[in-house]
């Protein structure tokens, strides 16, 4: 490797005239100690530690690249160089199908609640199977106000029926284990004949 002044001095002379320009121009035409000071430290702190370390692109030729301990997967790591413009692109398109996806499932599940022809409810709960989207029906589980939603409340044929869900009112959704829509659900509460 070659030691050159030439290189760190000529550099720090070139940005010593930026920096007294700078002073002048960025004042509006007059001359300001200040911003030239200011502009001048980085360029001599820039200056200084070329000239320390002593580096000239004139320098040998570097040794070959050596290979890293470990080889990442190619197409992966700091080994494979910038990330591929489709690769940025596919977490982008995801995100949408995804959006995409939940707008049309929504849809479907308006059509369901609204299908008054048996052969289409059966061919969108068909669909609804293949693609996990599941209908939740409620009817005979205790009530859990964060699973579902309260219709309305009839009375309790005894003690045990307190809480439990008596009838879903209009079926809930679930989409891949998440809650699309809560069953709406009517609920056993108190008691009508006492003895």
């Amino acid at each position: 490797m070659t030691n050159r002044l030439g290189g760190p001095l000529v550099g720090a002379l070139v940005g010593l005239a930026a920096a007294a320009l700078g002073a002048v121009f960025l004042t509006g035409g007059g001359f300001d100690a200040r911003v030239l000071a200011i502009a001048a430290g980085s360029v001599l702190v820039t200056a200084a530690v070329a000239f320390i370390a002593g580096k000239s692109i004139t320098a040998a030729a570097p040794a070959p690249l050596q290979p890293p301990a470990f080889a990442p997967v190619p197409g992966t790591g700091a080994a494979s160089g910038a990330i591929p413009v489709n690769q940025l692109q596919d977490s982008a398109r995801a995100a949408q199908n995804t959006t995409d996806r939940t707008v049309l499932v929504e849809a479907c599940v308006w059509m369901r609640d609204r299908a008054t022809s048996p052969a289409l409810a059966q061919h969108l709960d068909g669909a609804f199977a293949k693609v996990g989207v599941a209908q939740v029906d409620a009817t005979g589980q205790r009530f859990d106000p964060a699973v579902h939603e309260a219709g309305s409340t009839v009375a309790a044929r005894g003690p045990a029926d307190e809480g439990i869900i008596a009838r879903t009112e209009q079926v809930g959704y679930t989409d891949r284990g998440r809650i699309l829509r809560h069953p709406i659900v009517t609920v056993y509460r108190g008691q009508g004949v006492r003895a």
